[in-house]
């Protein structure tokens, strides 16, 4: 019986790159604390906000002007990340890594809401991850890419305001969205992008302005109340040797004064995972050539890094490391 729910979830993950995840045990309460502390962090005095802002050095904290494949966002962040000695300061030299160090608010019903729901979802991502990597028939090698994982939490908050920033902006997107109202037009949230990572799982707050690019159409996710959305990022990609291609996506902005909430967590890899592809366990499943060159999780993420703080020139994106002539095949 397992082993048919792992071969299906293969399937939907080839298909879609996308999920719906149910029945996780993450309770109800967590997530209803989560985004209450969200909207209380976002309320915060603009100043107050802005002294925890990420910088070129620190990829962590507050920023309103987040990037995607150089193209400003119509959103306001909040990035938390994994800590490698949680019982130290934020920014003790202990964690201090590549991604910089945590910046979070003096107050503890931000916080502490904050923190439980990064905890509760790290767990849940490695065993989304170990179903992922049977269904690859590569199950061995869930240790080595979660022991020492290098994840993040972001919190998300669109809004008017946000929009009308970007309007201003010379690196917004001059194509719009067209809404369900056909006379009006909707800037991006975010931008058409892929996650970077192994795989991400996200919450939204019960508005639905997800869309992922299937078959050559946008076409919008609608969970069910509860549910997490998952889907896997280039990490994934690259070691499935293209069997689980990283879905291509984008979010909405806000419209008529609409003010929503989504949190994504960002499952990723060791600083010195090297990734390539991996071979199978499974002697159904045909191994052949690698189509990326390899390369370490710390290069990717300081070159991607970049390109998000600011304009530096094209985002760093795993068709860089494409083996010339080994394109995608289909499985």
């Amino acid at each position: 019986m397992r082993d048919r729910e792992i071969r299906r979830l293969g399937q939907a993950i080839e298909r879609w790159g996308f999920f719906e995840l149910h029945n996780h045990g993450v309770d109800h309460q967590s997530r209803q604390d989560l985004l209450a502390a969200q909207r209380a962090f976002f309320a915060l005095p603009d100043a107050q906000k802005r002294s925890l802002q990420r910088t070129a050095i620190n990829a962590r904290g507050y920023n309103p002007e987040e990037l995607t494949k150089n193209r400003l966002d119509a959103k306001e962040i909040f990035d938390v990340g994994h800590k490698p000695d949680p019982l130290a300061a934020d920014d003790a030299l202990v964690n201090r890594v590549v991604d910089g160090w945590n910046q979070m608010p003096e107050d503890i019903a931000i916080r502490e809401p904050i923190w439980r729901w990064f905890n509760l979802c790290e767990p849940l991502a490695i065993e989304v991850y170990g179903w992922l990597l049977q269904a690859l028939g590569a199950r061995d090698a869930l240790a080595a890419h979660t022991n020492q994982h290098t994840s993040f939490l972001r919190l998300n908050a669109y809004s008017d305001a946000q929009q009308k920033e970007q309007s201003k902006n010379e690196k917004v997107e001059s194509e719009k969205v067209e809404s369900e109202d056909a006379d009006s037009m909707v800037p991006l949230g975010i931008h058409r992008h892929t996650d970077a990572g192994l795989l991400t799982l996200l919450i939204e707050d019960g508005h639905h302005a997800l869309q992922v690019l299937h078959a050559g159409q946008w076409r919008t996710i609608e969970p069910s109340p509860n549910a997490f959305i998952v889907n896997t990022g280039d990490m994934l990609q690259v070691l499935s040797n293209d069997r689980f291609i990283a879905p291509e996506h984008r979010v909405l902005g806000s419209v008529a004064g609409q003010y929503r909430l989504s949190a994504a967590y960002f499952f990723n890899p060791p600083y010195d995972q090297i990734i390539q592809a991996l071979p199978s366990e499974d002697k159904d499943l045909t191994f052949d050539a690698p189509r990326y060159q390899s390369f370490t999780w710390e290069a990717f993420r300081r070159r991607r890094g970049a390109g998000d703080y600011e304009d530096l020139g094209e985002e760093i994106q795993i068709s860089h490391y494409r083996v010339p002539g080994r394109d995608r095949a289909k499985f």
